[in-house]
């Protein structure tokens, strides 16, 4: 998960990504959440680079927020739904 309004919190996530496939392959699914999709007008991280930079890891990408719970159901079932 990175914040949508935090381009750090995108770099940072990257880096989680990263030390996730050099510790576990892909032996874990990735889900990455752009959390406040209620602060868009504030977006620093493209839709397109979070989208891209989920599919370089084989993983799907997902907007979200916290505060409204808008998308929130969407990761969930996806994570429940799917035989990994």
């Amino acid at each position: 998960m990175y914040d949508i309004t935090d381009l750090d919190s995108f770099g940072r996530m990257r880096e989680w990504m990263r030390e996730l496939r050099t510790q576990l392959g892909d032996k874990v699914p990735i889900v990455v959440v752009g959390n406040k999709s209620d602060l868009e007008s504030n977006r620093q991280v493209s839709l397109a680079d979070a989208e891209a930079e989920a599919k370089k890891f084989g993983g799907v990408h997902y907007n979200a927020s916290a505060r409204t719970g808008n998308g929130v159901k969407e990761v969930f079932r996806y994570l429940t739904e799917r035989k990994f």
